[in-house]
């Protein structure tokens, strides 16, 4: 689905990815990890198409990527951070609506087929209980389960999660992190996320790509290169595995 090829990326003078060169297939949950300014988010917002000033190639579904107009984008991918925010008093239905805008007809408005999917979104995510909420008014928590529904109603085939479920229960983390992982096994939805919880993204990843001081150093299963010498290098801290379930930092 993606094919990246010597992409090299700068902020002004500072070299921010070096020769980064792998490929993404079609119904993949990759997760992206390194530390702090390794580079993480700076990828995805490349693959995402929002800056297009780098060098090497992306394509995506073997077009340039910088090639696909907004409207075409909108209706491949959808994405969430940790830095949305919504401060007009919406109900969180009307939210969850929003997602269907790039396939709005000649009247904007929404069709009922467009209705029904919304309320099924809304329903595999636990959020129809607060169609009438005004999202002004609901927790942290509560806000991220919206965007996600709202995510998930765009009908994406590329779903870019970037720290999307931090301020989340963890019950409700994982709930939602089990809902994605459906959505790759049964609809073949590919799901790109930055992951700071090495445990998560261990447990929940077909692929992982590492990033050490934006140069690739890892990517593939969890399993077969995610190991206590590898979390050591590139996070600099010790770690003990315990069997396949993840890592415990040592103390």
């Amino acid at each position: 689905m993606f094919k990246i090829e010597n992409v090299n990326f700068s902020y002004g003078n500072k070299k921010i990815l070096h020769d980064i060169d792998f490929g993404i297939r079609k119904g993949t949950f990759l997760s992206i990890i390194g530390q702090n300014g390794s580079g993480k988010t700076t990828l995805m917002n490349l693959l995402n198409g929002m800056n297009i000033d780098y060098s090497g190639s992306i394509k995506y579904l073997d077009r340039d990527l910088p090639d696909y107009n907004i409207s075409e984008r909108s209706k491949n991918f959808s994405i969430i951070s940790q830095k949305n925010t919504i401060e007009f008093p919406f109900t969180c239905m009307e939210v969850v609506m929003m997602g269907r805008n790039p396939y709005k007809n000649r009247l904007n408005s929404l069709s009922e087929e467009d209705i029904r999917l919304v309320i099924d979104v809304m329903k595999k995510t636990n959020t129809l209980k607060f169609a009438n909420s005004l999202i002004t008014e609901i927790s942290g928590g509560e806000f991220q389960r919206i965007i996600l529904a709202r995510a998930l109603a765009q009908n994406p085939r590329v779903l870019f999660l970037d720290e999307a479920f931090s301020a989340m229960d963890i019950s409700y983390k994982i709930n939602a992190i089990k809902l994605i992982k459906k959505l790759v096994k049964e609809e073949g939805l590919t799901v790109i996320s930055v992951m700071h919880d090495i445990n998560i993204a261990y447990k929940f990843s077909d692929e992982i790509c590492a990033l050490k001081q934006g140069r690739l150093h890892g990517v593939g299963k969890p399993d077969e290169f995610i190991t206590e010498d590898f979390i050591l290098d590139v996070f600099n801290i010790e770690v003990e595995k315990v069997d396949n379930k993840g890592f415990f930092v040592k103390v």
